[in-house]
């Protein structure tokens, strides 16, 4: 068999999450072919299409600070790790369909976005405020795994720790901006076209942050900024401040598009039964009789038409006022109003799980219940302590709902001082699971990692040549042997790197089974399917087996050195067949 047919009939396995800048430029290849020359954008053809839609004015409005550029291209390079499951850190892991996963929030999304692209119903974050003491995570593009590995302590010993942003900082405001932008930009991905994204935040960047979300989403996607109750600080009777007392928190409400709708849930209020003066400003010749002998004021009018109003009397309802003589009606009493952007009367914090306080799971079952879908995957990529699992499942109860979760939660080291760590919990992500047993959550627990390819082990040296890091790379792989890594690996391990990287779910089924007389991992997602073997040769009569009508069209991955060249091409015909 010709080298070259062989070579067409398969392709090397996906070693990154999805490439957007690639899909981005497909995408705009099919809107706009006559903008390409040579499979590269020609600006004159682009700017001749478009035309009259370039604003080419100097002076116009725009938002900018300091590491935009780098923000921007942040989301557009792949990540290269993986998400490995921790199955004796989960509860029920191949029965649950939620997720907790331990990781850089920025990689992760990355990784999520080829299988959960549009899947999201609604987002609820609680970002560091960047108050001047927070932990705000500097990304490092050029080296983004590694960087992470090295401040969480997991490479190089004990690694760096991670470090607050402190005003002092020369881009103090821009850092924090730097790690919201890339991470919002990859959540519009995922949040489905009538999704909702809730995001809580306080004086110190709320300003930014509606900046960066009128950026990301669109500033007519804007649906409320809405206020809650803060736990207020006990200042005492001789105390002088700047300033007084915060008693509200926000949360910033953005939808992706006008798909987009919410159902104002009924708000508990009990009103007692009241009179209320029965003329309104404005004038309305309907509604400018004569009644109990008197006449509407100058430039007002009745409430009601007259046929109504004598209703109402008969029934009780309208009387003279005996404090004012003047008409009024009866308002009778209420137990419930429907709910306004004024959540007031739910307290922001919830200091029972964590030591500076997570969120109150009532008041984001409170968000479950406008969004109102009983079957929402539900995301939080900063989960804290995990009070969006717990609402999840409060408002499943309630309603008998079946929402399912995404938590995502940095290994954030707890302070060796606190409570939490003296009870056992080494950092953040450890009280978070522990509160998801002991609420009775069944969850799946991933972990971020390194990939198990040893090409995307390799970090090229910025200070030597395109061609020198070709030549030190190439050696680097015939070194590594490729086949020998999956004596020190779990299969599993590989099999679900191959899961996020073809865009599976998490929750795909996983089997292990024999076709012909090899090992193969089956991997079902609804009606995709994946097959896997790790086998150092695959049989001539898998390869038979294979090429039969059930295979047709599946993804088929081995190792490269697993076929020769004419099992490659005989394959190729019929499944499609990604080597290793």
């Amino acid at each position: 068999m010709d080298m070259d047919t062989s070579k067409k009939n398969h392709k090397k396995v996906n070693l990154t999450s999805s490439n957007l800048s690639e899909e981005k430029l497909v995408e705009l290849h099919k809107v706009l072919p006559e903008a390409f020359s040579e499979n590269k954008i020609d600006w004159d053809k682009l700017r001749a299409v478009l035309g009259s839609a370039i604003d080419e004015r100097i002076e116009k409005f725009n938002f900018s600070w300091a590491g935009k550029s780098n923000a921007i291209k942040n989301v557009l390079i792949p990540s290269k790790a993986t998400l490995r499951p921790v199955k004796d850190e989960s509860v029920k892991f191949d029965e649950s369909e939620n997720l907790f996963i331990e990781g850089d929030n920025l990689e992760v999304l990355k990784l999520l976005q080829k299988a959960y692209f549009e899947q999201v119903k609604m987002i609820y974050i609680d970002p560091p405020y960047n108050t001047g003491g927070d932990f705000v995570y500097h990304d490092d593009f050029s080296a983004p795994l590694s960087n992470y590995l090295k401040q969480t302590g997991q490479k190089d010993g004990n690694g760096a720790s991670l470090t607050t942003n402190r005003e002092t900082s020369g881009r103090y405001h821009s850092d924090w901006i730097s790690m919201m932008y890339p991470r919002l930009k990859l959540a519009w991905n995922l949040l489905r076209d009538d999704g909702i994204i809730f995001v809580s935040i306080d004086d110190n960047e709320a300003h930014h942050l509606r900046m960066i979300m009128d950026e990301v989403f669109g500033e007519e996607n804007f649906r409320n900024a809405i206020f809650v109750s803060r736990v207020k600080k006990n200042i005492q009777e001789t105390d002088t401040v700047k300033a007084l007392n915060q008693g509200v928190g926000y949360i910033l409400c953005y939808a992706k598009s006008d798909a987009t709708l919410v159902v104002p849930p009924k708000k508990y209020q009990k009103k007692e039964e009241r009179w209320h003066a029965f003329d309104a400003p404005g004038v309305r010749p309907t509604m400018e009789y004569e009644l109990f002998g008197q006449k509407p004021p100058t430039g007002r009018h009745w409430m009601y038409e007259k046929e109504r109003a004598m209703t109402m009397i008969d029934a009780g309802d309208l009387r003279l006022s005996p404090n004012t003589s003047k008409p009024q009606y009866r308002l009778p009493a209420s137990e419930e109003t429907n709910l306004d952007t004024n959540w007031t009367d739910v307290i922001e914090s919830d200091s029972t799980w964590i030591k500076n306080g997570g969120k109150n799971p009532k008041l984001i079952q409170r968000m479950l219940q406008v969004v109102n879908d009983k079957n929402a995957l539900v995301l939080d990529f900063f989960a804290g302590s995990g009070s969006t699992a717990e609402a999840v499942l409060e408002q499943n109860y309630a309603d008998t709902g079946s929402r399912k979760f995404i938590l995502v939660q940095l290994p954030e080291v707890v302070d060796v001082k606190s409570p939490d760590y003296k009870s056992g919990h080494n950092t953040v992500a450890d009280i978070a699971k522990d509160r998801l047993k002991q609420i009775e959550a069944t969850f799946k627990t991933f972990k971020l990692a390194e990939s198990n390819y040893p090409e995307n082990a390799f970090e090229f040296d910025p200070t030597k040549s395109e061609e020198e890091n070709k030549k030190t790379f190439e050696s680097y792989l015939a070194k590594a042997k490729q086949a020998k890594l999956f004596d020190d690996t779990k299969a599993v391990d590989m099999v679900y790197e191959n899961i996020v990287k073809e865009g599976l779910s998490l929750n795909s089924k996983v089997n292990e089974t024999k076709l012909g007389k090899n090992d193969v991992y089956v991997v079902s997602d609804g009606e995709k399917r994946l097959l896997v073997c790790l086998d150092k040769k695959i049989d001539d009569k898998t390869v038979s087996e294979l090429t039969g009508k059930n295979y047709k069209g599946k993804v088929f991955i081995c190792l490269d050195s697993a076929l020769d060249d004419s099992a490659k091409a005989n394959l190729g015909l019929n499944v499609e067949l990604k080597t290793i």
